[in-house]
C-alpha cells in the first residue's frame, strides 16, 4: 500500500445523530420525501419518513444488517410499510429513479447499493469489514487501509 500511515484493522462508531443531520442536507427539495429520520437499536436500523406524490404518505422500513465488502455497503430492506399497511418489496423497484443517484443506487432484490469513496477524502484509502447496527448509531471495523497528508 505504502501509505504515510498504515493499519491492519480499525474499529470506529458512527453517531447516530450525526448521520441523521447528513442525510437530511442530502435530501434537499429535490426528491419526492419530505422529511425521514433513522432511528438505531442494537440490530435494527429504523427508517421512518414521508414521501409525497399526489398525497403525503408515511412510511417505515426496517434494516436488520448492512453488508460491507471494499468500500461497497449494501443495505437490504427487509419490511417496509406505508400509511400503516405493509409494502411489497417489488415496489422498491419502481421508486429507483427517486433516488439521489450521486448518494445510492438499487439492485434486487430490494437493494440499496452505497460507495463510500464518495464519503472518503482522497489521501485515505480503506476497506470496509464489518458494519453493525448498535444503540445510537453503526460500529465500523476497517480492514487494511492507510492515510497520506492531504494535497495542498
Amino acid at each position: 500500500m505504502n501509505r504515510l500511515v498504515e493499519w491492519d484493522s480499525f474499529d470506529l462508531r458512527v453517531n447516530g445523530e450525526k448521520l441523521n443531520a447528513l442525510v437530511q442536507s442530502m435530501l434537499g427539495g429535490a426528491t419526492p420525501i419530505e422529511w425521514l429520520r433513522i432511528e438505531f437499536r442494537n440490530g435494527l436500523m429504523r427508517v421512518t419518513g414521508s414521501i409525497r406524490k399526489f398525497i403525503s404518505v408515511p412510511f417505515t422500513v426496517d434494516i436488520t444488517e448492512i453488508q460491507a465488502r471494499g468500500t461497497t455497503i449494501r443495505i437490504p430492506l427487509r419490511s417496509a410499510s406505508a400509511a400503516g399497511f405493509p409494502v411489497p418489496m417489488i415496489l422498491f423497484g419502481l421508486l429507483r429513479s427517486q433516488l439521489p443517484k450521486d448518494l445510492v443506487s438499487y439492485e434486487e432484490p430490494a437493494t440499496l447499493v452505497m460507495s463510500l469513496d464518495r464519503f472518503l477524502p482522497s489521501f485515505i484509502a480503506a476497506e470496509v469489514q464489518t458494519i453493525w447496527i448498535i444503540d445510537g448509531g453503526l460500529a465500523v471495523t476497517l480492514g487494511r487501509g492507510g492515510a497520506d497528508l492531504p494535497q495542498q
